[in-house]
């Protein structure tokens, strides 16, 4: 049986649960002091069935101080019930509550003109006539308008009639499209189990058992039991009203607002870049910075709208303008790409505005980083894998894995992976791991990064072509993570963009002992000046001036041969060549379990304290020798 949510709106008094409590047979006012004032002070819910269709009745306040209660009704809903009364017509809330409709991208409904039964006919159509003026150019433009009274029966078929056609004509939910979302709605305890929370399933499904996420917090709570219009039920679908009873939660941590949410499909925000549009009868522009309520789901947060124009002045926003902004909210709210919002002013209170979010995980756009053109028409676009190259290209070389972009889009990690395998196939993005994809353009600027580092050093002189893979990955991928920056030389040495050893890297034709032209010259006389010298070779000035170069070329050959293993560091300041290095250790090694003191070595070896001591504790590093106190023991 098809499921269909229909809400209220209308101005208080018009009859909004009269009408609900006829067409159901149920009162949504459950409240005792709603019952003893007759005006709804909360949402109220009521179902019934006709034409093989459910109907699920979310009622709303009409009173002009519980907006935010009908904006929390209004959220999701499929189907459009707005009330006008006969003897009362179109008034400030109706108004309101058609402007929130719209805002919130409520695309069918029907008009139902209430209490017929206490006017005449002439009446009836001049009211009717106000109504056809009211819904001009919105969706209900055209829509069924039908006399009903509540009272005397009057219309009711044709009422549940036309909410029967538009019903077909909204749009399915695909419970596969998004992942699983409630909005909690309401609260309370169950004598014997505990809380339950009612909403709607605006997407994905839940099961018995299932576990979730609960937002903004994040704690994960089980779903115990499951109803369904009071129904148990062992799972429910996007588009239902349900109440969960939950675990691992108790009823004072819940609260309407809160969002229960597949696990790590969507992270709560505070920053919402968002697609916005001013109501056409604001009298003033909407200035940047203003102080406003922002309205999403059933939560209602305190929060800023940031407008994004260029130039010099602050940019506004006119009414019945639209334009891309931002939205920071002082709570984190479960929003994500595609939600419909209602930014309302706190004082005077009147609602301003609304739109959709178009992006949950951008940093706050600034005046000297300005949302490009290109990307604001992206975003607001409906191509979701353009959205998804969007955001590779702004991610750069750090890439984006599955999980973060089906969370910045708002879909299934597996809609998410399939918009990824088109990009690479189509050459825009490629991967870096299995599970972490990057734009084509960032293999460019990587590879750019690698060459401009080694002309650098060209051109400052140091001849080298090989560095180590740290101190080339601390220059061309600093601030990745370290198997990021792994993954970038595999990719680059794949792409034949650099040559890449155990531990070094050079650009192409690099060889692993290599260095460039003359200097493989330079090198071997140097390194023949520290075997010929021992621990007496020349600094790097005295060198430079006898081979005719530059002291940092000579700096470089020597971090050369330390790498290749000819020269030994022995301290910061103190080289040895490799080949006399070992002649004292075999020295040494003859002395073999004898305890000898510092001057004992100073006698054998024939070194001062500058070099012996050095010495001694690179012996000890390589166990040649034990230190025993002061003194030390040949192994």
């Amino acid at each position: 049986m098809a499921r269909v949510l229909v809400g209220t709106a209308g101005h208080i008094d018009h009859g909004k649960s009269a009408l609900v409590r006829a067409l159901t047979g149920t009162d949504p006012d459950r409240l005792p002091e709603e019952k003893a004032r007759g005006i709804t002070i909360d949402l109220g819910f009521a179902h019934a069935a006709w034409g093989g269709t459910t109907f699920s009745f979310v009622d709303v306040p009409g009173h002009e101080k519980l907006v935010r209660t009908m904006v929390a009704g209004a959220a999701g809903i499929d189907v459009a019930l707005l009330v006008v009364a006969s003897d009362d017509s179109v008034m400030p809330q109706t108004r309101e509550h058609l402007a929130i409709l719209s805002l919130l991208d409520v695309r069918c409904g029907v008009v139902a003109r209430t209490k017929a039964d206490l006017v005449d006919e002439e009446t009836g159509a001049v009211v009717e006539a106000e109504i056809a003026d009211l819904v001009s150019g919105t969706f209900l433009e055209g829509a069924p308008v039908v006399a009903v009274s509540s009272l005397t029966g009057r219309g009711l078929d044709a009422l549940r009639e036309a909410l029967l056609r538009e019903a077909s004509a909204s749009d399915a939910r695909d419970p596969a499209a998004r992942p699983a979302r409630l909005y909690v709605d309401r609260v309370f305890t169950m004598k014997g189990f505990g809380p339950v929370v009612t909403g709607t399933l605006d997407s994905g499904r839940v099961r018995v058992e299932d576990r979730l996420a609960l937002l903004p917090e994040g704690r994960e709570v089980r779903v115990r039991r499951l109803e369904v219009h009071g129904e148990e039920r062992d799972s429910a679908e996007a588009g239902e009203r349900t109440s969960l009873n939950l675990a691992g939660v108790e009823t004072a941590d819940l609260g309407r607002g809160r969002a229960l949410v597949a696990p790590e499909s969507l992270e709560a925000a505070t920053l919402l870049t968002v697609e916005v549009t001013a109501l056409p009868d604001l009298g003033a522009p909407i200035e940047d910075g203003l102080a406003v309520r922002l309205h999403t789901g059933t939560a209602d947060v305190a929060a800023r709208l940031h407008l994004l124009g260029g130039g010099d002045g602050a940019p506004t926003l006119a009414p019945g303008e639209r334009a891309v902004a931002q939205v920071s909210a002082l709570e984190p709210v479960a929003a994500r790409r595609g939600d419909r919002f209602v930014l309302r002013r706190p004082s005077p209170q009147e609602t301003i505005g609304g739109g959709r979010v178009l992006d949950v995980g951008r940093p706050r756009v600034r005046r000297r980083a300005p949302l490009s053109a290109h990307a604001a028409s992206v975003l607001a676009g409906d191509d979701e894998r353009a959205v998804a190259a969007l955001l590779l290209s702004e991610a750069g070389p750090a890439g984006i894995d599955v999980g973060t972009l089906a969370r910045r889009l708002g879909v299934p990690a597996a809609t998410a992976a399939a918009h990824l395998d088109a990009l690479v196939a189509s050459g825009a993005a490629l991967r870096l791991t299995p599970a972490l994809a990057v734009s084509a353009s960032a293999s460019v600027e990587m590879a750019t990064r690698a060459d401009a580092f080694f002309a650098e050093r060209r051109k400052a002189g140091v001849p080298t072509l090989l560095v180590g893979r740290r101190e080339l990955l601390g220059k061309i991928a600093r601030g990745l993570p370290e198997a990021t920056a792994e993954a970038w030389l595999a990719t680059l040495a794949a792409a034949r963009r650099l040559v890449v050893t155990a531990d070094q890297a050079g650009p192409p034709g690099a060889a692993a002992s290599a260095v460039a032209d003359e200097a493989g010259a330079f090198a071997s006389r140097i390194e023949e000046a520290w075997r010929t010298a021992g621990f007496d070779a020349p600094g790097n000035l005295d060198l430079a001036k006898a081979l005719g170069t530059k002291p940092q070329v000579v700096a470089g050959l020597v971090q050369h041969l330390l790498k290749s293993g000819a020269l030994v560091r022995l301290s910061p300041e103190v080289f040895v060549h490799a080949e006399l290095l070992g002649g004292i250790e075999a020295k040494v090694a003859e002395q073999k379990g004898r305890t000898m003191s510092v001057g004992d070595f100073r006698d054998l070896l024939g070194l001062s304290r500058k070099y012996l001591i050095p010495l001694l504790e690179h012996l000890d590093r390589k166990k040649v020798t034990r230190r025993v106190g002061d003194a030390r023991v040949v192994v």
